[in-house]
């Protein structure tokens, strides 16, 4: 990362700080309990061993794996004022099917699951980052290299998207205006997202536009209140364990099955995972 990497960063860190203050001072007004101090404290723990892993994959590998596909790549992309809104859809795109996968793959959902155990709704949950998430999701942009577009734009774009999700994770903002609602994904998509009513289990896997979950039938409304968490809650607040104790079961269940085939199917399954 570079000096404007970090600057970027932290700017986005500083946000986050300002706003999950006025939230927490919005529901103390009200005298609602929405925050919990362990739960809070595993979700920033959460997000320095997601950015420690994150710093780590692009220094080592990341950028130079994607830069390496550019470089052998079409580059049919021209460099005009569209190509920006071309990334920003594939961005979003690859991100949808990333996400959609971490909840279909044993595997990726041992990844992905922290983000989705705890059992509030408050923005400090979007910091409940999974640790080994970076060093997965970038495989979802490498046709976006291949295209023509650099891996710094590329990886800009999805710090952006995922800065755009941390504002959805609330239950202050209630239903927006229906156009709204109809193209992008907002508070109320994404609070059926992390829900584990059987309707909304494994549903809206949307960065930023809910048009993907309209066009490839994930998508669900909001129609009653969201019990958030997951199918089988974890007991723990200690971030290490929030973060890779789903790695036990897969290990214990490999190391149990017997043909090799098995062994892989214990490890890339597909599963109804909820959360």
């Amino acid at each position: 990362m570079d000096s404007q990497d970090w600057i970027i960063t932290i700017f986005a860190f500083a946000v986050f700080a300002v706003f999950i203050g006025l939230e927490k001072f919005y529901w103390n007004r009200k005298g609602v309990e929405k925050f919990q101090t362990r739960d809070s404290i595993a979700n920033y723990s959460m997000v320095a061993m997601q950015l420690f892993f994150g710093v780590t994959g692009k220094i080592l590998f990341i950028v130079t794996a994607l830069d390496w596909i550019w470089s052998k790549g079409q580059k049919i992309v021209p460099v005009t004022w569209w190509s920006g809104v071309l990334l920003f859809l594939g961005v979003d795109l690859g991100y949808y099917w990333f996400h959609r996968l971490s909840h279909r793959s044993r595997f990726l959902w041992a990844i992905h699951e922290s983000h989705h155990s705890s059992e509030l709704m408050n923005l400090s949950v979007a910091l409940r980052q999974p640790p080994l998430e970076p060093w997965i999701d970038w495989l979802f942009f490498i046709g976006l290299a291949w295209v023509g577009f650099p891996a710094k734009a590329i990886l800009t774009m999805y710090a952006f998207n995922l800065f755009y999700q941390f504002f959805i994770h609330t239950e202050i903002i209630g239903k927006l205006p229906k156009w709204i609602e109809l193209v992008f994904n907002t508070p109320s998509h994404h609070r059926v997202h992390h829900g584990t009513n059987p309707q909304y289990i494994d549903r809206n896997y949307a960065g930023v536009l809910i048009i993907w979950d309209r066009m490839f039938g994930s998508f669900e409304l909001e129609r009653e209140p969201v019990r958030y968490g997951v199918i089988h809650p974890v007991s723990s607040f200690n971030p290490f364990f929030v973060g890779f104790h789903l790695w036990k079961d897969i290990f214990r269940d490999v190391v149990s099955a017997g043909f090799f085939i098995d062994k892989l199917k214990m490890i890339f399954c597909a599963a109804r995972m909820g959360g």
